[in-house]
């Protein structure tokens, strides 16, 4: 029989890196020097977002404090990771909407 495919937006149960009761992740889900440390070597940048989301809960998503990323963009992120993970956003005091 057949392993049953995940799918991306499914929740996923066990990550390595979680806790009961608490929201662990990092500050971004790319970073010199992480390829070959924590992703697999030779995964393209486009695949980063969806293995993190397999470790983690929730990631920082740091460059929301500089601007507000395109519709296309939050979609992109959403699409690439299960219903329960959480993108924790950074946002600048003088930005007044995004």
């Amino acid at each position: 029989m057949e392993e049953p495919t995940e799918l991306a937006g499914e929740a996923k149960n066990e990550r390595p890196y979680s806790l009961p009761g608490i929201l662990l992740g990092t500050s971004a889900f790319t970073a010199n020097g992480w390829q070959g440390s924590f992703y697999p070597p030779g995964m393209n940048l486009r695949d980063f977002l969806s293995y993190y989301a397999t470790q983690f809960a929730t990631v920082e998503v740091d460059s929301t404090f500089y601007g507000c990323p395109s519709a296309s963009t939050v979609s992109n992120w959403s699409a690439r990771t299960p219903n329960d993970f959480i993108f924790s956003v950074k946002q600048s005091l003088r930005m007044k909407k995004c």
